[in-house]
């Protein structure tokens, strides 16, 4: 049994709580149900679940307080947070600390399979890729040097990647990420960081599915795999 097979359903409504852990039992996953988060991180600790469905309003602590904890812990574990919250800033909120999706209740079954089977599709390709190398004199990112796939790379992004990568596996600051794209941070509108970061994950999943740039709440960007610059 592998660990991206297994799904821990975090929900205190346990009705819907079994409702989903048959179902995906009934999908070929180990699924199992918690109702507290104390409950689920004692488990996780012993034997680390893949995927998370995480309810956010616990009788213990709130989801996304969960959320960023395993954010914060570099916790691989894939998290689809499923909650009644349905405003755009809960969903940003959500995101923001580290959801990989964010469902509104109630949700299709089949909608919330196809975010499991993507996740997990996404989690095999960051175990199989090895590491991403960044070719600065080329300005191109490709996964590994042999990789045949590169993506070219603007001069800002190159800049990024390039902080990112001499500071993985920690995080680098918006001041640092700004101060690399030789701006002054105290006079630079941080929503121009926003756009490049923006551009850069999306020509990274156009080309491979994937983007490893993760936003760390309050803190800055890490790039969520191994990444080095080609000497």
């Amino acid at each position: 049994m592998t660990k991206g097979n297994r799904v821990a359903v975090l929900e205190d409504n346990l009705a819907l709580c079994e409702e989903l852990v048959l179902f995906l039992e009934d999908e070929g996953f180990v699924a199992e149900g918690f109702s507290h988060a104390a409950s689920f991180m004692a488990a996780h600790r012993l034997q680390p679940f893949g995927t998370i469905l995480l309810d956010l309003g616990l009788p213990d602590k709130d989801g996304i307080a969960v959320a960023d904890e395993l954010s914060k812990s570099r916790d691989d574990i894939g998290i689809i947070i499923l909650s009644a919250r349905d405003t755009v800033g809960d969903r940003i909120r959500g995101l923001s600390v580290g959801a990989d999706a964010y469902l509104v209740k109630p949700f299709e079954f089949d909608e919330l399979l196809a975010h499991i089977n993507a996740l997990t599709r996404r989690k095999s390709l960051y175990l199989s890729a090895g590491e991403w190398v960044l070719d600065e004199q080329q300005k191109v990112l490709r996964y590994s040097e042999k990789h045949t796939q590169s993506v070219l790379l603007a001069a800002q992004e190159v800049s990024i990647l390039k902080a990112l990568a001499d500071q993985y596996p920690d995080f680098v600051t918006r001041n640092e990420m700004i101060l690399a794209l030789g701006e002054d941070y105290r006079v630079y509108d941080e929503r121009r960081l926003e756009k490049v970061i923006s551009r850069l994950r999306k020509k990274l999943s156009e080309k491979w599915g994937l983007a490893p740039i993760k936003a760390v709440r309050n803190k800055g960007y890490v790039y969520a795999a191994p990444i080095r610059i080609l000497s």
